[in-house]
């Protein structure tokens, strides 16, 4: 599809192309069983970026990032119709993610899987992040959809209230490692 602005940043995409290599990545080398290496594998190299390889969800966090900055470049001090604008972003999420979801399900049905626990988890999926193959991304994409009109809104009263709204959550995230440990769980 052609962006209905006309815009296309090309410096992007080579950002894009990372995020897409990381995710493959992590895909390739953890399978869906976590073979060839376990999910709970540490990398042995501590290197900055060959552990960035073992992490293919901060591909994912890398494309959101790039969605929220791109939409808040574009729409910023324009005026959107938002049922449209949902509208879109369903038209272009939806069919790919139903496919997704049969064909697990069929798989799950075909392997004799409990087809109410997989039911229950899809049914989640539209709330928290549990929805198959990687549709857990498309809830976490859908829900920055639902918070970007507020985003705007707070661009528009000042540049620093979002500023500030990510120091919160980034205090948060310190908090919640702090606590527990670990933030992957919390942050998704």
């Amino acid at each position: 599809m052609k962006s209905t602005s006309g815009h296309h940043f090309i410096a992007l995409d080579h950002i894009r192309a990372l995020a897409a290599f990381m995710v493959i990545t992590w895909h390739f080398m953890h399978n869906a069983s976590g073979v060839p290496i376990p999910f709970e594998y540490m990398p042995s190299l501590p290197a900055f970026p060959l552990a960035l390889f073992d992490e293919g969800h901060t591909g994912v966090a890398l494309f959101m990032t790039l969605s929220a900055y791109l939409f808040a470049k574009l729409l910023n001090g324009k005026n959107i119709y938002y049922p449209a604008f949902i509208w879109n972003r369903i038209l272009r999420l939806l069919p790919l993610l139903i496919l997704v979801i049969l064909i697990v399900g069929l798989q799950d049905y075909f392997t004799h899987q409990n087809m109410h626990t997989y039911f229950n988890e899809v049914l989640q999926g539209f709330i928290l992040p549990t929805l198959p193959n990687g549709g857990w991304s498309i809830t976490v994409e859908f829900h920055y959809y639902l918070i970007l009109p507020l985003f705007l809104w707070m661009l528009r009263k000042s540049k620093w209230l979002p500023l500030s709204i990510i120091l919160v959550v980034i205090g948060l995230r310190s908090y919640f490692y702090h606590i527990n440990g670990e933030i992957f769980e919390t942050a998704y």
